[in-house]
């Protein structure tokens, strides 16, 4: 079943990352009051967390009634297939366009931790970071579906009971070793993996119970209302950076809960309203469910598109104001990253995808995270 409202959400939540990214692209031509107030990180932070309740709630939905080990090899390799594909296309896209030693005959340091770290998609001891930089949100995806992958094996049947015991237990141990945990520790003890048990939450009411048009509204509107709130008139409030600050040690656990849980009614209020078969404006065009499919390839690749329109700018000597290049910037970004969906991440998903059926006669398709 494909759920025409998750594709809208992922349209929207893909744009307001894009949208926050926007701002290095024009920091070196302008600054105005518009660009300060509009442009903060809170955007892009709560696209991430209305990508995680996604995720959360896919996985539930399509693979709670997995089981044993040919039906968890088939769930592994379609999320390898789903995430890691197309990832080491941006990956090597960055590389190329960004390694100084490739352009200038300089050396950029590079760490072998960093090098399995980006292959794997988890952070090694020692590492800086992935060379994609927002592949970080990959971490958490990875160590869910992991988890998921683990209760398939082992044919738990209370999926959805264990693995909030187990992700429970983790993030408490985060707080208790909060100011001496190592950074892998830091990862897998992260109360951001909350917003994945949301999603699971919501999958688990959505397989069991339809409720009316007037309770989907009121899980939707408040959901509305406070990550508007919290994107809007709490600018920065949801910067990771700043929460990994000494001082700030309650700011991932609060947000959290309350990011979090704004997106999860966001998030719930919408499926509800489509189980009803409400019709929400928008919701089926053509362009949204397209931006949908392509949100991936939208989140992986606008980074690099926006380096190419800052490079071409510079070059030509252009100085746009921000308050119009920023939505300019942001239009070219999704048509050139949904242009990379079409013809490079959809090719490659079909050519692999025969790869997988000819040596796993049983996969098990899920929707894309």
């Amino acid at each position: 079943m494909r759920l025409a409202s998750v594709q809208m959400l992922r349209a929207i939540a893909a744009i307001m990352v894009v949208y926050s990214h926007a701002r290095p692209g024009v920091v070196v031509f302008a600054r105005t009051w518009k660009y300060n107030y509009l442009l903060h990180e809170a955007f892009g932070v709560f696209g991430v967390d209305i990508f995680f309740v996604i995720s959360g709630f896919v996985i539930c939905y399509s693979a709670d009634r997995l089981y044993g080990r040919k039906q968890a090899l088939g769930f592994l390799w379609n999320r390898f297939r789903r995430i890691n594909l197309i990832y080491y296309v941006a990956t090597m896209a960055t590389l190329l366009v960004w390694l100084p030693s490739l352009l200038r005959h300089e050396r950029l340091p590079i760490s072998t931790a960093q090098i399995l770290s980006s292959a794997i998609v988890i952070p090694f001891p020692g590492s800086t970071g992935l060379f994609l930089s927002q592949g970080w949100t990959l971490t958490y995806e990875w160590y869910f579906y992991l988890l998921f992958f683990l209760l398939i094996l082992f044919g738990t049947s209370k999926k959805e009971a264990t693995l909030g015991i187990v992700l429970a237990s983790l993030i408490f141990m985060g707080w208790l070793y909060r100011k001496n945990s190592q950074y892998l520790l830091g990862v897998y003890t992260n109360p951001i993996m909350f917003e994945f048990l949301l999603g699971v939450g919501i999958g688990y009411v959505f397989r069991r119970w339809t409720p009316g048009k007037t309770t989907a509204l009121l899980l939707l509107i408040p959901g509305l209302v406070l990550g508007i709130g919290l994107t809007i008139v709490v600018p920065g409030y949801g910067n990771f950076p700043t929460a990994n600050a000494p001082k700030a040690e309650w700011l991932p656990y609060t947000h959290a809960l309350i990011w979090g849980s704004a997106a999860a009614l966001i998030v719930a209020g919408c499926i509800f309203l489509e189980k009803t078969q409400t019709r929400v404006p928008f919701q089926n065009h053509r362009l949204i469910l397209l931006l949908g499919d392509a949100s991936y390839s939208i989140y992986l690749f606008h980074i690099i598109i926006f380096g190419f329109i800052a490079a071409f700018n510079l070059r030509a000597g252009l100085l746009p104001p921000p308050d119009f290049a920023v939505p300019v910037d942001v239009a070219i970004a999704v048509a050139a990253s949904t242009a990379i969906y079409k013809w490079v991440e959809v090719p490659l998903l079909k050519r692999f995808k025969k790869l997988g059926a000819a040596r796993k006669p049983t996969p098990s398709p899920l929707p894309a995270p």
